[in-house]
């Protein structure tokens, strides 16, 4: 690997979607301000976050409230090392080939609905 991943260490609350008076914490990685990486149950999971602007907790993020994505099952590696991997993996790649590479060939999908024409 060669390091050029910025990530860091950092913690995200995260509401339950049905009793929001119950938070939970998820340690993982946090690349480029605003996404976050982490493993629950062995799978990768990542959401979009928002800093919390508390002096006393540096390192600390909410969830977005964007929904998140599974990006892995059964991983049983340190997280730095997974996400750092992937990140260059995944930089590597254009966008075609990764629509025709990754996402539609995935196993027990159902319909997927991209915007990506734009219009005038």
């Amino acid at each position: 690997m060669t390091g050029s991943v910025e990530l860091k260490r950092a913690v995200m609350v995260c509401g339950l979607d049905d009793d929001p008076l119950m938070y939970e914490l998820f340690e993982g990685v946090l690349y480029n301000r605003n996404y976050f990486f982490y493993l629950e149950h062995g799978i990768l999971c990542l959401r979009h976050v928002r800093k919390v602007e508390q002096p006393d907790h540096l390192q600390l993020y909410v969830d977005g409230e964007s929904g998140g994505l599974q990006l892995a099952k059964n991983v049983q590696r340190e997280i730095m090392e997974v996400v750092t991997e992937m990140i260059e993996r995944l930089r590597s790649k254009d966008g075609l080939a990764f629509l025709m590479d990754e996402l539609l060939w995935l196993h027990g999908r159902t319909h997927i609905e991209l915007n990506l024409v734009k219009t005038k």
